[in-house]
């Protein structure tokens, strides 16, 4: 399989793990009650995974753009790199799912921020619990980055 095609698939695969991840984190000091920290009283419902916080129109979408990127990573002749129209489409998902994921990672961070507040107002001092946007933000941008990079070097891999 050439190496564009592998790296497109594996943008994907990295990119469906980070969709799976939390979209926000928490650390906790000494002093919080466990009840918040452990999530208890409906504070796990606004830490969902990242896929979990999509509205339903962009999970639609973002199923579709896989499939297209998989498909067009599988056709035949697998040992060749992408043809220039597949690496348009390829680059092109991965330029819109790159944008779209930076656009939901910096909304995370206002949630998280609106989170903190939140706990602060209820006495809850920030230092002693932080909220930040998850590890999955990161998963995601380095597929979404992975699939670009496999349009780009299959478009400038081929002169047809």
């Amino acid at each position: 399989m050439h190496f564009s095609r592998l790296m497109a698939l594996a943008g994907v695969i990295i990119g469906i793990i980070g969709l799976f991840m939390e979209s926000l984190t928490t650390s906790t000091a000494d002093g919080v009650p466990p009840e918040v920290a452990g999530g208890v009283g409906g504070f796990a419902d606004i830490v969902p995974t990242i896929w979990g916080g999509l509205d339903t129109w962009a999970q639609w979408v973002l199923v579709i753009f896989i499939i297209v990127v998989v498909v067009l990573a599988v056709r035949p002749v697998v040992s060749q790199a992408l043809n220039r129209n597949d690496s348009m489409i390829v680059g092109g998902i991965g330029v819109v799912l790159l944008v779209y994921a930076i656009i939901k990672w910096m909304d995370a961070g206002d949630k998280a921020d609106e989170a903190t507040a939140g706990l602060a107002a209820n006495g809850i001092p920030p230092e002693l619990f932080g909220i930040d946007p998850g590890l999955g933000f990161l998963v995601l941008i380095v597929g979404t980055v992975l699939v670009t990079f496999a349009g780009a070097s299959g478009f400038v891999g081929k002169s047809e």
